[in-house]
């Protein structure tokens, strides 16, 4: 069987990738040691004098999100450190979160009538084809 997803190593080699293209940024991986601080994010760097964390999430699985430990350790570093942070799921979320190109919104379809598309940060709260409720964020 073949995954569809891809794995988040694979989505940090893209977003590393994307980001050592910039000049003057420097990004490196975070492996978990023993001597690491647990929930701290997958990626750190600095870019034009300031410091950087992003932690590195699967785009489409729902499983795949923030814990609480994650949230606090992203907190710690933006308010305690005054780091730029945030959560990157492709390379376009990292470049948004340095501030270095604004990310389109995501495309949601709805899970009950399978045609209907909505591009927007959130998805509507009803579809206006089927009535449903629940929609699905698209790959991008």
């Amino acid at each position: 069987m073949r995954r569809s997803e891809p794995l988040e190593k694979a989505i940090v080699a893209r977003i590393m990738a994307a980001l050592r293209k910039i000049p003057g940024l420097v990004v490196r991986k975070r492996h978990g040691t023993v001597m690491g601080v647990t929930g701290d994010p997958d990626l750190y760097g600095s870019y034009r004098g300031k410091h950087f964390e992003i932690e590195v999430k699967r785009p489409t699985d729902t499983r795949s999100q923030l814990t609480k430990l994650q949230t606090e350790r992203l907190r710690e570093w933006n308010i305690e450190g005054g780091a730029m942070v945030g959560l990157a799921r492709s390379p376009e979320e990292a470049l948004a979160i340095l501030g270095l190109r604004p990310p389109d919104p995501p495309r949601w379809a709805c899970l009950g009538c399978r045609t209907y598309r909505w591009q927007s940060h959130e998805p509507p709260a009803r579809c206006p084809n089927c009535g449903h409720i629940h929609f699905e964020r698209e790959a991008a």
